[in-house]
């Protein structure tokens, strides 16, 4: 089954908002409990479930975690790793505020698990030039959106643009 199915199953009300919530959360906090992926597996997703699933929907649950523990598994090592949870976590937050659509997300990580793209990767320096350590993409992300707040900024033109390459890597479409 594929995880796309997952939308399908909302959409017909077989799955209420807070399930796919669930569902989509497990995908950015589990892979917090390790270091690396060479260990992560579906089960650790499913098993942490607010509420049990039955028939297509934990099918469907399973399907996406494969793909999320493909992808984990592909980026094993440690910074990789804290790369790809960087760039999950920063996607559920645009996922939960419309900016990437639950399709897109899905996609972006079926990509992600065979290959077909690498990890996201962010001009930090075009815009800051003292970054703290462990400055990551949520980082370079919150600053962007506090300079696109402010559109008399010096920064204003880079940040839009900085902000369209990034959520370009990240699956977002227009």
């Amino acid at each position: 089954m594929s995880p796309h199915h997952l939308e399908k199953l909302f959409s017909e009300g077989i799955i209420n908002e807070d399930t796919l919530v669930d569902i989509l959360h497990q995908c950015s906090v589990v892979p917090l409990l390790y270091d690396e992926g060479s260990q992560i597996t579906v089960d650790d997703f499913y098993s942490r479930l607010e509420n049990s699933l039955e028939g297509e929907a934990a099918e469907a649950a399973k399907a996406l975690y494969t793909v999320v523990v493909l992808a984990f598994q592909r980026f094993a090592e440690p910074e990789n790793y804290e790369r790809l949870q960087d760039a999950i976590s920063l996607q559920e937050d645009l996922c939960m505020t419309g900016v990437l659509s639950v399709s897109d997300w899905i996609e972006w990580l079926s990509r992600m698990a065979a290959g077909e793209i690498n990890l996201p990767t962010a001009d930090f320096h075009s815009l800051f030039e003292d970054l703290p350590e462990g400055y990551m993409l949520q980082d370079f992300h919150d600053d962007l959106t506090y300079i696109l707040e402010q559109p008399d900024h010096s920064k204003y033109d880079e940040a839009v643009k900085q902000q369209q390459l990034l959520y370009h890597q990240l699956g977002v479409t227009d």
